[in-house]
């Protein structure tokens, strides 16, 4: 085999394993996306009800309750004050479980581009050996058909699932 075969080889296989992992980001940062929209959604009626309630209701429902009960003015602001910032907690801890749950989506892009770059590193020192990956059992596998593209492990399985997963998306 001659070295430009194998160059020209794995030239192709890192402009595939380019388009795989444009896809995969494609795809998670659309999820991602939807997720921190749904976070600053949350995050924005949390600042809305925290401002607007820490004024009007602790003065209206302050002044009410020091009516109602024995509690001087400033004991029932306390305690209107902190219901309302029980609640502003509330949603801010909602806020924050969507915001995690939105950084966390491209975390598999990072995963897979990790390996795939740790793929990419192996297949130039050594162009006619595809590194060892865990579905082989450490094997080393060879070329078998010097026409067909080899992709890393992660690239061949997220091919099937994104391209069925953006089709059924459309």
């Amino acid at each position: 085999m001659t070295r430009n075969n194998s160059i020209q080889r794995v030239a192709r296989d890192v402009i595939d394993l380019c388009e795989l992992q444009m896809q995969l980001l494609a795809v998670d940062s659309q999820e991602a996306r939807r997720k921190v929209t749904s976070a600053a959604i949350l995050a924005a009626v949390a600042v809305l009800v925290g401002g607007s309630a820490i004024t009007v209701l602790m003065i209206g429902s302050g002044l009410l309750l020091a009516e109602m009960t024995d509690l001087s003015a400033g004991g029932a602001m306390m305690v209107v004050t902190l219901l309302a910032l029980s609640l502003t907690a509330l949603f801010l801890v909602f806020a924050n479980k969507a915001l995690r749950a939105a950084t966390a989506a491209l975390g598999e892009t990072k995963s897979e581009f990790s390996a795939n770059l740790k793929w990419l590193k192996a297949t130039l020192v050594s162009p006619d050996e595809l590194p060892p990956t865990p579905g082989r059992s450490g094997q080393q596998a060879r070329y078998e058909n010097p026409d067909q593209p080899i992709y890393p492990p992660s690239a061949r399985q997220s091919d099937d699932f994104y391209s069925s997963n953006m089709s059924a998306r459309r």
